[in-house]
């Protein structure tokens, strides 16, 4: 039950400094992404718990790992994506 407070607090708050930071700008398939990375994320969290619970610590691992990793690459990819659009393009030089 702590788990899910925890993540819902952690939630808002990142997404209230998503949405209020101008320089931060996201389409909405990113939007997207990370509601799906998130899912991954809590998915991955509540099957290491109820494994470890079962103490099958092998199982447990093997879910944090195939739930967690593709969490892992769509935060990478969306946080990649804001990175670049932060990015002023280079100025090319013509003599």
């Amino acid at each position: 039950m702590l788990f899910w407070l925890i993540l819902g607090v952690l939630l808002g708050a990142g997404a209230l400094m998503l949405r209020r930071n101008p320089n931060i700008k996201l389409a909405w398939f990113d939007w997207v992404l990370l509601a799906v990375a998130v899912l991954f994320f809590a998915v991955a969290i509540e099957n290491y718990n109820g494994s470890m619970g079962e103490l099958e610590p092998r199982a447990a691992l093997f879910l944090l790992v195939s739930f967690g990793l593709p969490g892992l690459i769509l935060s990478a990819i969306v946080a990649i994506r804001a990175w670049r659009s932060n990015q002023k393009p280079a100025k090319a030089e013509t003599t």
